[in-house]
């Protein structure tokens, strides 16, 4: 037997997220059911071996058009994943495993790390993320308001 679990909220076509270990507590992101992972802006990513466990270090860049923030980030590496993007060709990507709060809820997501750069959006927040948490009201933005980073799991 399938299970499901309802979803405890309805989100926006965008919404505010937070990813309170990678120390940001508000970023814009574009929900799209159309992607299955999660990706978030990040350059200057290289992998590396801490204490025999695999990382990965980047910067993340806030703000759009132009960053007006930009900082260094350290990760647990949850793995390398094959990623179809948009032009078709599939494309390694180093994944991390987070928590995200949106509105008043947190929970773990993966997050594949990519240069979007030229994105409106730092962050794409795709299905597997919303699976069992969130319904999609597409024709709204921003339903959850400001992410509370005292949110409960």
């Amino acid at each position: 037997m399938n299970r499901h679990i309802a979803p405890s909220m309805i989100i926006g076509a965008c919404e505010w997220v937070a990813l309170p270990e990678l120390g940001i507590d508000r970023l814009r992101a574009r929900v799209d059911t159309g992607a299955k992972s999660c990706a978030l802006h990040a350059s200057e990513i290289e992998p590396f071996t801490r204490e025999g466990a695999d990382w990965v270090r980047f910067r993340i860049h806030l703000g759009h058009p132009r960053p007006r923030d930009e900082r260094p980030c350290e990760c647990l590496l949850a793995s390398v994943r094959k990623v179809r993007p948009t032009s078709g060709e599939p494309e390694p990507r180093f994944t991390i495993r987070t928590p995200i709060i949106i509105g008043h809820s947190s929970w773990l997501v993966d997050i594949t790390l990519t240069d979007r750069g030229r994105m409106r959006y730092r962050m794409l927040l795709g299905r597997k993320a919303m699976e069992n948490h969130a319904l999609v009201y597409p024709a709204r933005t921003f339903l959850q308001g400001k992410p509370r980073l005292d949110a409960t799991t």
